[in-house]
C-alpha cells in the first residue's frame, strides 16, 4: 500500500516522473520506522542492559542518519547542470552512499570495543517475553523496510535506496541473532550477550564494506548491463541500412545520466542527407526508449579493393579458427598503409604481452603485399564473450 502510494506520488511511469520525489518519500518512511526501532531498542537496553540490543538501537540510529543523507544526497544530486559540471550532478548520489557506508562501518567498530567489554566484564541481564516480542516486531519491521527499499530501488535505479535495502536485510539477520542471545539466555542461563554483540559487529562492519565496494565500483566505471548493450543492438540492426555496429562507450554521470557513443556501419553509396537522417531516427528511437543521451558515428563500408576484400576473407577465416578474435571493423588502404581494427576478447586477453601475441598472430595469417604495411589496433571487448 506505502509503495504503490509513494510510486504514484511521484507520478512513475509516466512523462512527468518525480524521480527525485519518490526517492525522498521512501528515505522519509524509513527514517521514521528507524526512529520508531530506535526508541524500543534504547528502551528494552534501559530495561535489561543487554549490548547486544544496545547495539542494535545503536544500528538503527545509524540508520535514520543514513535515511538523512540520502535524502540530502537525492535533492542535490536532481540540480540541473550549470557551468562547472554540465552533465549534472548525478554522481551526488554515489557520494551519499559512500558516507551511509561510512556510519556503518563506524558502527560497527564501535560496536566491537563495547562488545569486548561486556566479554570481559559479564553481568547478569533481565530478560522477558515482552523484549522477544518488541524485538520480533522489530525483525517484521526492517523486513518491510527491506522490501520498500528494494522495490522502489529496482524501479527508479537508485544506488542510496539499493544500499539501504541491503542494511535492512542484514539488520533482519542481526536482530534474528540478538533474538537466539536472549533466548538461550533464559533456557541456559549462558552470558551470550557480549559475544553475540560481537558478532552483529562483524555483520554491521562486512555491510559497510558491501556498500562502499559496490559504490566504487559505480564511480570508478562498472560495466553497463548487458541487457543495455543488447537492447542497443537490436534497436540499431532494426534498420535496414546499418549493417554493424561497434566501439560502444556507456558512460553514467550518476544513476539516470547515462551517455553513448557507438560506430554505425552505413553503406558507402548513401547520400549525405540518407546517412543523416537515418542517424537521426536511431538516436531519437535509442533516447526515447533506454532514457540515455547518445551520440553515433558513421562508418561507411562495401567500397573495397580487390587487397582489401583478399584481407578481409583471411580476417574471416582466422575469426571462426580463434575464439580470442571476435571481429574487425575500419578496414582501409591509405597509400602504402592498411589499417584495421581487430576486437578481441578483453576477458581473455589481459595484458600488454596477450595483445602483442595477438598482433604476431594476425599479422602472420595475413596476406602480405610488396610496398604495403600493416597497421593493426586491438580494441578490447570485455562485454561478448567468445564462442
Amino acid at each position: 500500500m506505502i509503495i504503490k502510494k509513494i510510486l504514484n506520488s511521484g507520478n512513475y511511469g509516466t512523462k512527468k516522473e518525480d524521480r527525485t520525489r519518490i526517492s525522498t518519500q521512501t528515505s522519509f518512511v524509513g527514517l521514521l520506522l528507524n526512529l520508531l526501532l530506535s526508541v524500543i531498542k534504547v528502551f528494552l537496553f534501559v530495561f535489561t542492559g543487554s549490548v547486544s540490543i544496545l547495539a542494535d538501537a545503536i544500528n538503527n540510529i545509524t540508520d535514520s542518519i543514513s535515511s538523512v543523507v540520502a535524502i540530502i544526497g537525492v535533492k542535490i544530486s536532481d540540480r540541473p547542470a550549470d557551468r562547472k559540471h554540465p552533465y549534472g550532478h548525478g554522481r551526488i548520489e554515489y557520494i551519499a552512499t559512500l558516507i551511509v557506508a561510512s556510519f556503518v562501518l563506524v558502527a560497527g567498530f564501535e560496536f566491537i570495543r563495547v562488545s569486548y567489554d561486556r566479554i570481559k566484564n559479564p553481568f547478569d541481564i533481565n530478560y522477558s517475553y515482552i523484549s522477544i516480542g518488541l524485538m520480533l516486531f522489530s525483525v517484521i519491521v526492517k523486513f518491510y523496510m527491506a522490501e520498500l527499499y528494494k522495490s522502489i530501488s529496482k524501479r527508479i535505479d537508485s544506488s542510496p535506496l539499493m544500499a539501504q535495502y541491503k542494511d535492512s536485510m542484514g539488520d533482519v539477520f542481526i536482530t534474528g541473532v540478538v533474538i537466539i542471545s536472549i533466548i538461550v539466555y533464559n533456557i541456559t542461563g549462558l552470558r551470550v550477550d557480549g559475544y553475540v554483540g560481537m558478532l552483529v559487529s562483524v555483520f554491521i562492519i562486512y555491510s559497510g564494506y558491501e556498500l562502499i565496494r559496490d559504490t566504487l565500483s559505480d564511480l570508478i566505471g562498472e560495466a553497463p548491463e548487458e541487457n543495455f548493450v543488447e537492447q542497443i543492438e537490436e534497436i540499431m540492426l532494426s534498420y535496414e541500412n546499418v549493417l554493424g555496429i561497434h566501439d560502444i562507450v556507456i558512460t553514467n554521470y550518476g544513476p539516470v545520466k547515462t551517455f553513448v557513443t557507438l560506430d554505425a556501419e552505413i553503406p558507402y553509396d548513401m547520400t549525405l542527407v540518407e546517412a543523416h537522417n537515418l542517424i537521426d531516427d536511431a538516436e531519437r528511437e535509442i533516447k526515447e526508449k533506454l532514457k540515455c543521451e547518445i551520440t553515433i558515428h558513421i562508418d561507411p563500408v562495401g567500397s573495397y579493393s580487390k587487397i582489401e576484400r583478399e584481407i578481409i576473407k583471411s580476417l574471416n577465416e582466422l575469426i571462426k579458427r580463434d575464439n580470442r578474435i571476435l571481429s574487425f571493423h575500419d578496414l582501409a588502404k591509405e597509400e602504402d598503409i592498411i589499417r584495421v581494427e581487430i576486437v578481441v576478447d578483453g576477458n581473455i586477453i589481459t595484458s600488454a604481452k596477450d595483445i602483442g601475441k595477438i598482433k604476431e598472430i594476425i599479422s602472420n595469417n595475413l596476406v602480405s603485399y610488396e610496398g604495403l604495411k600493416y597497421e593493426i589496433q586491438i580494441d578490447r571487448d570485455f562485454l561478448t564473450e567468445a564462442k
